[in-house]
């Protein structure tokens, strides 16, 4: 990220933000990028500094709540839509910007979403990566054991069994943080091998407790790794793992549930870029929001990779994100 300015501030609730920035020129738009678990800022290196700076357009890329240089609270409530989306608008203030591209992926894809949800004014368009759109507003609280069958006749399997292991406080975060390295391999693994660990009863946890390791897909290469393990065994899997609990714990419903059900429709660009290897965070989630009349600014693209479509596919991301914001803004 060396080719970015690296910032820190303060935002109106308390917390630390570290975030990484570059000015827009010649009236290009800026993108606010919203990294997922278990990632950081640095997710975006690539597409931020070989294919969007070099064009022109302006970049926010905080490490978001929970990550690297950013406070890390253990208390699933702080990672509430309207307080996590209120601190990025901190940030944009500081930066002196109006209005952005929401831009996500992981549980970055629901931040970006939540940006132009809780604040549509900021918003001229949305980008999601591999999550799709979530439809809203939510019927009730969220309930893996009440979502599970459901999921399971849809798809044939339940992709976040996972979920499980995530949001028990007393085995994700201490298991994990005790084999971080067999935790990188299991999410790093051949799109495929995911269905014996995260879309799998105990898959994940067994994995990480027995220290397994894999060969890995050829972009999370051992100097990844290392990184990735260093960092977590320096921060820790608690507030990560927040994450998922602030959906499982209904902190999320009790926001969600009093959005008016216009800012549900998305009424800027929106583009949807899906793996068609990813089984967990399934490409096909999108017909459902497609169909209800929530993006009337459509535009799909599929890539043939598995999560992680910008590590795997880099120059095809940037390809993609090139001609779609020179052909829309």
């Amino acid at each position: 990220m060396d080719e970015l300015t690296k910032k820190t501030i303060t935002t109106k609730r308390g917390f630390t933000y570290t975030y990484y920035v570059s000015p827009a020129k010649s009236g290009k738009p800026t993108l606010l990028f919203s990294h997922g678990f278990p990632d950081h800022a640095a997710l975006w290196e690539d597409l931020a500094t070989k294919h969007l700076k070099p064009a022109g357009y302006g970049l926010v890329i905080p490490d978001l709540l929970g990550y690297d240089g950013t406070s890390k609270p253990t208390d699933p409530a702080a990672y509430r839509w309207d307080r996590m989306t209120a601190d990025l608008c901190d940030i944009l203030d500081n930066e002196g910007i109006d209005k952005i591209i929401s831009v996500g992926h992981d549980w970055g894809s629901p931040m970006a979403q939540k940006v132009y949800n809780y604040h549509p004014e900021r918003c001229i368009g949305l980008i999601q990566l591999n999550v799709a759109y979530g439809a809203g507003p939510p019927a009730g609280p969220f309930k893996l054991d009440d979502v599970r069958p459901k999921i399971t006749e849809l798809v044939g399997y339940f992709p976040q069994w996972y979920w499980y292991f995530f949001t028990n406080p007393a085995e994700g975060p201490p298991i994990s943080m005790a084999h971080p390295g067999s935790f990188f391999d299991a999410c790093h693994d051949e799109p495929e091998g995911w269905m014996n660990t995260l879309c799998a009863k105990d898959g994940l946890k067994n994995w990480v407790l027995q220290d397994k390791t894999c060969k890995r897909q050829p972009y999370a290469t051992e100097e990844l790794k290392q990184d990735f393990v260093a960092r977590m065994q320096r921060d820790g899997f608690d507030a990560p793992m927040c994450w998922y609990r602030a959906t499982t714990e209904g902190h999320q419903y009790e926001v969600d549930k009093d959005l008016p059900a216009d800012r549900w429709v998305v009424n800027v660009p929106y583009l949807f870029i899906g793996g068609k290897r990813d089984c967990v965070c399934l490409a096909r989630y999108i017909e459902s929001p497609k169909k209800m009349g929530l993006l009337p600014n459509f535009t799909y693209e599929e890539v043939d990779t598995g999560h992680w479509c910008m590590l795997s596919k880099p120059r095809e991301i940037g390809e993609i994100f090139l001609k779609y914001l020179g052909n829309t803004f």
